[in-house]
């Protein structure tokens, strides 16, 4: 008698094809759940394309311990609803197989894919886990793509703050340009006001070079001390003033995606596997004992300290106890004696 019969390859062959579908349709909406959670992070960074692909694929790895058991239900749920809708699990009953041989293969196909859930969790899971943080805190230290607006001050660009009157999309020009630049410090702060302007990303990413056309540059060149020192006095401050028809500014921007250390996150429950763990709670354990042993010790220095005394000391202190008992006794002896005394 085989073990597997025709009525189970049947069942088989309607679940898997169904267990496909369910489950990429799963993981897409938890794909998308994730990354709305993170949209804010994702927009407006410049990544790449690779960078991108990278970020949903450990995101779907990720993914799949939560996708196995709905796409099962989901798979188990329509299959034996397309067999009833047929009356294909009529057919069946009449024939006489009772309702629990019939879902037998899918029992057997669950387990299967439980054992195969946690050895992927153990295995593949720790790793994308880790992977999947390091971009995503990587991301976060990203710097924002530059996209001036329209009539307002601009400070995505570190210690310069842009104003842009009007700007043409097509050519990329601006115009009525105001620039305050403050990597000098606010003391040496420099106003740049220009016509016309452009801005762009060097090809390495680590630059910004902006083309300014028919401007001036103001510099203040005092110091902090001094320049309170003449506004005290009512003194004008001096400054630097430069007329110019074209200029050129390289201004230190990293555009570049820099990939964090992922040691620093190995610490994380998520990133390790069932030994590992294991490892971690004995650690933890023992350094917790030893915590507990010296806070037990300081605790007898200070709030429960017992003298130590010696068996000499011991023995004195018998002594001593001794003899003023007997002196007590000698006391309250005469004190009798007297008493009698003056009663006769």
């Amino acid at each position: 008698m085989t073990l597997i019969k025709k009525l189970d390859i049947y069942i088989l062959k309607k679940f898997l094809l169904i267990f496909a579908g369910a489950f990429f349709v799963v993981l897409f909406v938890f794909m998308m759940q994730f990354t709305w959670k993170y949209v804010d992070d994702l927009i407006g960074k410049g990544l790449t394309f690779d960078v991108l692909a990278k970020f949903y694929w450990y995101m779907a790895i990720t993914l799949v311990r939560d996708s196995l058991p709905l796409s099962v239900l989901l798979a188990s749920l329509i299959t034996f609803g397309n067999l009833g809708e047929s009356f294909e699990l009529l057919a069946i009953k009449a024939a006489g197989i009772p309702l629990i041989r019939v879902m037998r293969p899918l029992a057997i196909f669950a387990l299967l894919m439980s054992g195969a859930s946690f050895y992927f969790q153990n295995v593949a899971s720790p790793n994308a886990q880790m992977e999947l943080k390091t971009m995503i805190f990587s991301m976060r230290q990203q710097s924002p793509a530059v996209e001036i607006p329209e009539g307002v001050f601009y400070n995505g660009v570190p210690n310069i703050n842009i104003f842009v009157q009007r700007k043409n999309i097509e050519t990329g020009m601006l115009y009525q340009t105001i620039i305050y630049k403050t990597d000098q410090g606010f003391d040496r702060a420099q106003i740049v006001l220009a016509d016309s302007a452009r801005l762009e990303i060097t090809k390495d990413k680590k630059h910004l070079r902006l083309e300014l056309w028919d401007g001036e540059q103001f510099e203040s060149l005092q110091s902090a001390g001094s320049a309170q020192a003449m506004m005290q006095n009512g003194a004008h401050e001096p400054f630097d003033r430069e007329t110019f028809i074209f200029k050129t500014l390289l201004i230190d921007f990293d555009s570049n995606f820099n990939m964090m250390d992922k040691s620093l996150l190995s610490g994380m429950a998520s990133s390790k596997n069932m030994r590992q763990i294991e490892q971690s709670v004995d650690s933890m354990n023992r350094n917790l004992d030893s915590l507990g042993r010296q806070y037990y010790k300081d605790a007898q220095l200070t709030y429960y300290r017992r003298p130590k005394i010696s068996k000499n000391d011991s023995l004195q202190m018998m002594r001593l106890l001794q003899a003023r008992a007997a002196a007590k006794h000698r006391a309250w002896g005469l004190t009798g004696c007297s008493w009698h005394a003056n009663k006769r």
